[in-house]
């Protein structure tokens, strides 16, 4: 049964190599569509392609090992064609090349690793994630007390709804309850709708977080990470264990400084992530190694309900002026 996600993606394939993708407006910031879900377009298009062009399902690399995604310019709101060439076929690993086009002009452009997860290919030194995790995460909740809105001593759910990736409503999100403690790290528990996450949905989620200059710059942005917090925890301490909602509009984000633009998206998967593996929970590590001049580099940690590593991801974003984006009545974006 298909996901949310990959039902709204709503992938075919018309001819030998390419593949259709739908845009739906869960995905929509202003104008153009949100990075993170052409993501996932672009993953689900390249882990499709794997397992049902007979070139490559011939070689029975049916995972994505290592996503590059060059965000080369905005995607909009219309339906994408993806290309798909192979570079390379090997006996461990292939490589192929993405392009997703909108309107006859290459948008997106990317690289995707072909592996098979389940084939050995050397040795394992076993390394706990707790060993880079620092400072250490907070214990894991009870995840059946969070769904039936038990209060947890260590975290605070909450949801955000509004106008600005309306996608963001279908997510539970737990929050820190004493708060972020160390500047540029934001940790948080996150389930879609209570479904199981596969790869795809992982694509998405190395960039659904919260925005990472305005938490820094503490200024009350829509995604400054303390912002949304506060008033989780106001909301939770009259309606304990209840999801917060907190809403957003295009008014409010018209009114921002900055807004977060990414240029470039490194995702590197661990294991298969299928059937009973897929996580109903997924707790995310978002930390910003650097932001100097309006350039920002940040890293996510994505692990299971086991805290067990199943990908990271390394993103180069530009801050610029929010009004660049948000443009009311127009079309196109200016960026």
């Amino acid at each position: 049964m298909a996901t949310i996600l990959k039902s709204q993606i709503d992938l075919h394939n018309p001819a030998p190599g390419t593949y259709t993708a739908a845009w739906h407006v869960d995905w929509t910031v202003g104008a153009v569509l949100h990075g993170g879900c052409v993501a996932a377009i672009i993953h689900h298009a390249a882990e499709t392609h794997l397992t049902t062009d007979p070139v490559m399902s011939a070689k029975n690399q049916p995972d994505v090992a290592n996503l590059h995604i060059e965000f080369l310019r905005p995607c909009i709101r219309q339906d994408s064609t993806i290309t798909i060439t192979v570079l390379r076929t090997g006996a461990a690993t292939s490589t192929i090349e993405l392009q997703l086009a909108q309107e006859g002009q290459v948008r997106v452009i990317a690289l995707a690793t072909a592996i098979n997860f389940d084939r050995v290919l050397g040795p394992t030194v076993p390394l706990p994630i707790a060993r880079t995790l620092y400072p250490p995460a907070k214990p894991a909740p009870d995840f059946d007390g969070v769904l039936a809105h038990k209060s947890d001593p260590n975290w605070i759910p909450l949801r955000v709804s509004g106008e600005i990736v309306p996608f963001t409503r279908r997510i539970l999100v737990l929050n820190p309850r004493d708060g972020f403690q160390h500047d540029g790290i934001c940790d948080a528990w996150n389930s879609v709708d209570n479904e199981r996450s596969d790869a795809t949905y992982l694509a998405m989620m190395t960039d659904i977080i919260p925005s990472m200059s305005d938490t820094l710059l503490r200024n009350g942005g829509l995604y400054d990470a303390h912002a949304a917090l506060r008033r989780s925890q106001e909301w939770a301490e009259k309606n304990p264990g209840v999801p917060a909602v907190i809403p957003n509009t295009t008014a409010e984000a018209m009114k921002s400084s900055t807004l977060n633009s990414t240029i470039t998206l490194d995702i590197e998967f661990t294991r298969r992530i299928s059937g009973d593996a897929r996580p109903r929970f997924i707790f995310t590590r978002t930390a910003a190694n650097s932001l100097q001049d309006g350039r920002m580099n940040v890293d996510v940690t994505i692990c299971n309900e086991n805290m067990e590593l199943l990908c990271t991801s390394h993103q180069l974003i530009l801050v610029l002026e929010a009004e660049r984006k948000f443009r009311g009545g127009r079309g196109k974006s200016a960026l």
